[in-house]
């Protein structure tokens, strides 16, 4: 959505504090966590939407799923093996989750980590691999969740995945 209009308040210095911290949590900007409160809290109560956003900024519709997944990170020849959850899919890319305490770890500095993500759709005889990379993290309750988008996928894994999603 456009964001074409300046709203300027005055707030408390310990609830500034507080949303510093949780925007850093969220690794966003406190205007971008405020824009998501307001935005989440009016569509909750019925004053906005989702229409009245415009369009889609995704390319591919996403699909809910619950896929158990192998991600790896690090050089081929170490790569870390994480167990996770594929929570839902696209042709562009994933959403996985992972139990807090897991080896997975981004930090807010820098860019977030290219990782391959492995798993097997339904009735599948053989898993698909995806090069990803990570586009955001965000702790849920008692995991994280990682978005990725798809690096140059394989022509056939991504064949067998259009099929599913059809």
């Amino acid at each position: 959505m456009q964001k074409d209009t300046v709203y300027s308040m005055r707030m408390n210095s310990k609830v500034r504090e507080a949303l510093k911290r949780a925007a850093k949590k969220e690794y966003r900007t406190v205007a971008s966590l405020l824009d998501k409160i307001i935005t989440d809290y009016l569509e909750k109560e019925g004053f906005l939407l989702r229409p009245e956003f415009g369009a889609e900024r995704r390319k591919f519709p996403r699909r809910k799923i619950t896929l158990p997944a192998k991600t790896y990170l690090g050089a081929e020849s170490k790569a870390a093996s994480i167990s996770g959850v594929v929570l839902d899919i696209s042709k562009g890319g994933v959403l996985v989750t992972y139990a807090k305490g897991t080896n997975i770890s981004f930090t807010s500095k820098g860019e977030l980590p290219h990782l391959r993500v492995c798993f097997a759709l339904p009735r599948a005889r053989r898993d698909l691999s995806f090069e990803c990379k990570a586009c955001h993290m965000r702790e849920e309750g008692h995991e994280i969740q990682v978005g990725a988008s798809f690096i140059n996928p394989g022509e056939k894994d991504l064949q067998r995945l259009s099929t599913y999603l059809m």
